[in-house]
Order: structure tokens, then C-alpha cells, then sequence
């Protein structure tokens, strides 16, 4: 494990198949917005993936609660040359050094999805399906939830892992030197990045997109006073 990294995703079901989202950061543990390269090999190997219990009883009543744990690996091997499990943008942004060793910058999504094991038992109260299809119709002052597990926070503890919801607005449709981010009116907490973003609109609640993280607007000052972040979230449109 590594201390204090936590993280937030959501099950999406495709083709009767089940696939964790979560952010290309979180599996990879490099900013691609800022990428810092050392001679450390990447140390991220698995997820470890909590989330609320499914059983099925008799009868045909599927009962959820408690909680259920899985290893999601994120390689093939993991030697010198990493052959990633996740998938990511078809089109990357060149980076000699992680290329060499088989990973990508994706161009535009801060966004991976992971095929889960056929076995895992989840609940269609679990899932987002194929057909509720992300929608892209933001305008600034939209309001958003960001659902999420900050710093690792369950509200009920993870013996029933249940995720907290924020209510965000949505502070501008473009971010400078991004591809498909959009700005909120202010950040969610660590360990949110990866949980799904919702829309709401006269028709109803959608999915958007995933929360990536925040910006700090002042450090042109040299400063990064937490209550000025704006958060940042992945248009998956």
C-alpha cells in the first residue's frame, strides 16, 4: 500500500461487461499537465478496489450492503517495460521517457477505464449504464455534484463504503493549455479525483465526466491558498 493514497471511481457497465473509471494520474501517479519524470520506476502496480457488497438471495432479491475488496492489477508485467491492463486516449502526447518504458500521455482525457473481473457482483444500483450516455451541455453556473471518498472518508466507514456528494457550479467551460476540462466554482478533497461528475438539468441528473483535481489561481503570487482552488473536471462527452 501507499500511505495516503487514496483515490475515487465509478462502475460502468458496457456490452454486459463491467469497467472501473478512474483518473489517468491515479493508476499512472504522473500529472500530465505537469509531468515530473525521476529515475524512479513507476510503483503503482494494483488498485485496491473497495466498494459496497452484492448478494443475491433467494427469490430474485438482490440484497447490497457490507463491503467487498478486489485487486485490480494495472500490468501485464512489470520488470523494465510496463504493458498497461487500463484503457486511455488512441492519441498521446510524445514523452521520451515514459514512452520508453510503455506508457502514455493521453492527449485529451485525464481518464483510464479498467475491464473488472467477470465474477465481481455488483448491483445495477452499483452501476451507471451504457445507455445513460454522457451528456455535454455546460454553460457556466450549472450546477454539478462531485461524488467522491475524500482523503478515503466513507460516511458510513468503509464496513459500508458510502461516498460523500459535493455540490459544485460549473465556473468556466474552457481551461487555457487543456484539452476537455472544465473549471468548478471550487475543488473537492484529495481522494476524489476519479468520482463521477453529474449535471443537473431540467430533464435530469446526468453523468458529465470524472473529477480530476484542482487549480490554484494564485500562483501567479507564488502562493496556494487552498481556498481559492478551483476544481478541475474531465469532459467524457
Amino acid at each position: 500500500p501507499i500511505k495516503g493514497a487514496f483515490a475515487s471511481g465509478f462502475i460502468r457497465r458496457e456490452n454486459g461487461n463491467h469497467f472501473l473509471y478512474t483518473c489517468w494520474h491515479v493508476v499512472s501517479g504522473f500529472d500530465m499537465h505537469n509531468l515530473r519524470i525521476g529515475n524512479q520506476l513507476p510503483t503503482r502496480a494494483a488498485l485496491k478496489v473497495t466498494l459496497q457488497n452484492s448478494e443475491n438471495r433467494q427469490h430474485g432479491v438482490t440484497v447490497v450492503g457490507g463491503n467487498q475488496e478486489l485487486i485490480v492489477p494495472l500490468y501485464k508485467n512489470s520488470v523494465a517495460q510496463f504493458e498497461p491492463l487500463w484503457y486511455q486516449d488512441k492519441q498521446d502526447v510524445p514523452q521520451a521517457d515514459l514512452n520508453a518504458i510503455g506508457l502514455r500521455v493521453p492527449f485529451w482525457h485525464d481518464a483510464v477505464k479498467i475491464k473488472l473481473p467477470s465474477e465481481l457482483r455488483v448491483s445495477d444500483m452499483q452501476v451507471i449504464e451504457e445507455c445513460r450516455r454522457f451528456v455535454n451541455l455546460l454553460n457556466p453556473g450549472d450546477r454539478v455534484f462531485v461524488i467522491g471518498f475524500p482523503y478515503g472518508y466513507s460516511a458510513l466507514g468503509m464496513d459500508q463504503p458510502t461516498p460523500i456528494v459535493l455540490t459544485r457550479h460549473v465556473a468556466a467551460t474552457r481551461i487555457s493549455g487543456r484539452q476537455r476540462e472544465i473549471l468548478l466554482d471550487s475543488a473537492g478533497a484529495k481522494g476524489m479525483s476519479g468520482g463521477p461528475v453529474f449535471v443537473e438539468t431540467p430533464a435530469g441528473v446526468f453523468l458529465f465526466g470524472l473529477y480530476t483535481g484542482l487549480i490554484f489561481p494564485d500562483h501567479i503570487v507564488e502562493e496556494n491558498e487552498r481556498v481559492t482552488a478551483l476544481g478541475t473536471c474531465c469532459d467524457m462527452s
